[in-house]
């Protein structure tokens, strides 16, 4: 009787849901090993990308949050779109698997144009172009010129950033080395075999931030479900999908590897972790850790740390001991990494220092010397950068104020979003460089979706902030969409030039999401 109920129960909807399901791991499986190792998903993209939209849509419909398998989809609609992110920022982390395979003797220097990153006399230097693309180096009296991705080592040149997106990228390429050689370099002939590989080393790249992405996305989905947030899995599920998809999480962080994908990873983790229930000590020192490797990843992250410290502050009473392991494994941590910087760039901050004395040399003795409030209109409500503009629906926790309850939460929250929009406002390049929105407030997004799942359900179903709200999260959408599609373009833009950045920012004719590249200023188009 147990097992006829039992079948009953299993009605032909549930059969139909759960063939679904199977489909979409068995889908993520195929299209993403075929990808890695071939190039080609055997699927028209673009078929991959609309059926896992459309599946997500009809967990939506369906109010159904409570499916695993959900993330497969957002994973494989960030995997389909398979243009690389043409910005030199993300070569060291493209190329990092490469170089830590010591049997294959690939160095950085073998990507450099022989013909301008040389060593000239102080005289010459003079005489040259400073866009700073390429930076100058004081080597012994003589002026060394690298692209600003690299630097100067103690024994070669090396990545200007943090190794940490290229060190996850190495594991993944050595896990895909297993069943096969994956990145077979010949020392032999190495500028031909390295333009040979290229193909698989952005499609190694792609699998790497669409991947972490997705589990950052998983995170924020647990994170949700645990107090003080205590939503339903429906709900969680749907402000995932906001995150996604309606923020710079979707346009930035899952199509390509830059710092801020691993800042957004490591993050979800640290705050899953803060948030879960257990007080084991492992789970502290796994915070330390985490929380030295953010600040390694990218030393802005210090101030992404002003939340957890002072929520676990809160109760330092009660995890006092707990704490201070956790606090001494975050110094250990930090130590360690500056003994490895010290090894490999003589400096215990890495590339960084040596990156910021190049531009001292070039002319830019403090990088933080911006007009503020130009930084801060421009990161913030600028058609052309604006980090509100281009996800407006983030707005609403500051409008709808007064509907949420947990106030305190509100302004931890809000805490290292400030910290680092004040932060990044005084920087000269507050732009982000090659950038879609505001790339470096990319950092806060988890901080701002929390912030947003505060407002009460109740308090978004009424009237006119209903439509509101779905208007601007479709036009959120509809942004990321564009600058997740259209890479080139935006490349394109970027290249643009004006006479400063705020200029850009307020630039109606031309915008990112809507680019006028015939434009005189647009130098490289019109030449």
């Amino acid at each position: 009787m147990a097992i006829s109920s039992l079948f009953s129960n299993f009605t032909l909807r549930k059969f139909i849901f759960l063939g679904i399901q199977i489909l979409f791991f068995s889908l993520f499986i195929f299209v993403s090993l075929s990808y890695v190792y071939t190039g080609n998903f055997q699927i028209p993209t673009k078929f991959i990308r609309y059926v896992s939209l459309l599946y997500l849509a009809f967990i939506l419909f369906q109010k159904n949050g409570n499916s695993q398998f959900q993330f497969f989809a957002i994973f494989l609609v960030y995997l389909s779109f398979t243009n690389p992110v043409p910005s030199s920022d993300l070569i060291p982390a493209r190329f990092f698997p490469l170089w830590l395979d010591q049997t294959n003797g690939f160095e950085f220097k073998d990507l450099l144009n022989q013909t301008i990153h040389k060593e000239y006399k102080l005289e010459e230097f003079s005489f040259l172009k400073r866009d700073f693309t390429d930076l100058p180096h004081n080597i012994d009296g003589k002026i060394l010129v690298l692209p600003y991705y690299l630097v100067p080592g103690k024994f070669e040149y090396l990545p200007s950033y943090p190794w940490t997106p290229g060190i996850i990228n190495f594991l993944f390429a050595e896990l895909f080395t297993i069943p096969t050689e994956f990145l077979p370099l010949d020392p032999t002939q190495k500028e031909s075999s390295i333009l040979f590989l290229l193909p698989k080393l952005y499609q190694l790249e792609k699998f790497t931030a669409a991947l972490l992405s997705t589990l950052s996305a998983y995170f924020l989905y647990l994170i949700l479900q645990k107090k003080p947030f205590s939503k339903t899995k429906y709900e969680a599920f749907i402000i995932v999908i906001l995150y996604s998809f309606c923020t710079s999480h979707f346009s930035n962080s899952s199509q390509a590897l830059w710092q801020h994908t691993t800042i957004e990873f490591f993050l979800s983790i640290l705050l899953y972790l803060l948030f879960h229930e257990s007080q084991n000590i492992f789970k502290f020192l796994l915070i330390g850790f985490i929380a030295a490797v953010l600040i390694y990843s990218r030393p802005s992250s210090i101030f992404l740390l002003s939340f957890p410290v002072i929520y676990c502050l809160q109760n330092f009473t009660e995890l006092k001991w707990k704490l201070i392991f956790s606090g001494i494994i975050f110094g250990v941590s930090l130590f360690l990494f500056g003994i490895i910087n010290f090894h490999y760039y003589d400096d215990v901050m890495g590339g960084y220092n040596l990156h910021k004395k190049a531009y001292a040399l070039a002319g830019y003795s403090d990088l933080f010397q911006s007009h503020f409030l130009e930084g801060l209109i421009g990161l913030t409500i600028s058609p052309g950068f604006g980090y509100y503009f281009f996800s407006p629906f983030l707005l609403f926790p500051f409008l709808l104020y007064k509907k949420i309850e947990n106030k305190t939460l509100l302004g931890l929250l809000f805490l290292p979003q400030l910290l680092i929009l004040l932060f990044y406002s005084k920087y000269i390049f507050w732009e982000g460089g090659h950038s879609y929105g505001s790339r470096f407030l990319t950092d806060i997004n988890l901080f701002s979706i929390l912030m947003f799942s505060l407002l009460p359900f109740d308090s978004l179903q009424h009237g006119k902030i209903k439509y509101s709200l779905l208007l601007l999260i479709v036009f959120s959408f509809g942004i990321q969409f564009y600058g997740t599609n259209q890479k080139e373009s935006v490349s394109l833009w970027n290249s643009c030039r004006y006479n400063s950045n705020f200029e850009k920012a307020f630039d109606f004719k031309n915008l990112p999401f809507w680019p006028n590249l015939n434009k005189s200023n647009c130098i490289k188009i019109n030449n």
